[in-house]
């Protein structure tokens, strides 16, 4: 898939897709939009939403200082350059969007499940290599260890100051009209009805 099929130069408008519950896609039809709630991640994660919805709120403090967040919002819906990204369940439809630029955050997939990790981000390979290091130093062999205990408030303020790394990619993005890596995500407040284009497989 090209850029020019990813990009709508004249309207700034990007091609994005995610995949939604039956039931979602038809609520967001009869009313024309769709937001998340905190609620869907918990039920979605189960036994371990706690970590999940410590990285989700750190997510959406730090996204709506990027695009600002609907009130109705309680976190972000997922969607993707790469339709391949998207896994296919049953009772679930997959939506082609065109959605307006700078209504959506991007970021790649890789750097996001690094925070659900609660992993270090860094500039490069080598830069997170170093961090590693540093851990094992203190005798941690994982990163997550540094959030759970009271014991490391240094290495944690370190490791989460590493997160703004996640949105290094959202205004090149923004600017080229290409999502720069195949696995690139973009964080969206909500759906709208007038940005879906298809349902894949329609």
């Amino acid at each position: 898939m090209g850029v020019e099929e990813r990009m709508d130069c004249q309207h700034n408008q990007i091609t994005l897709y995610t995949a939604q519950t039956d039931e979602v896609v038809a609520n967001l039809l009869a009313h024309g939009h769709h937001y998340v709630k905190l609620e869907y991640i918990s039920r979605k994660y189960a036994e371990v939403s706690a970590v999940f919805l410590q990285a989700y709120a750190w997510y959406t403090e730090h996204a709506q200082r990027i695009v600002p967040k609907p009130q109705q919002a309680e976190s972000a819906v997922w969607s993707f350059c790469d339709i391949k990204y998207l896994e296919r369940h049953p009772g679930h439809q997959i939506l082609k969007l065109s959605v307006p630029l700078a209504s959506a955050v991007f970021f790649r997939m890789s750097d996001w499940n690094k925070i659900l990790n609660l992993n270090y981000i860094g500039e490069s390979a080598a830069e997170e290599a170093l961090f590693a290091e540093k851990l094992a130093r203190y005798g941690i062999r994982y990163a997550g260890d540094i959030h759970t205990t009271p014991f490391y408030p240094h290495l944690k303020k370190e490791c989460r100051d590493s997160w703004q790394n996640l949105f290094r990619y959202d205004q090149k993005v923004k600017a080229t009209g290409s999502c720069l890596y195949p696995d690139m995500q973009a964080g969206l407040w909500q759906v709208k009805k007038e940005w879906i284009v298809a349902k894949v497989g329609d």
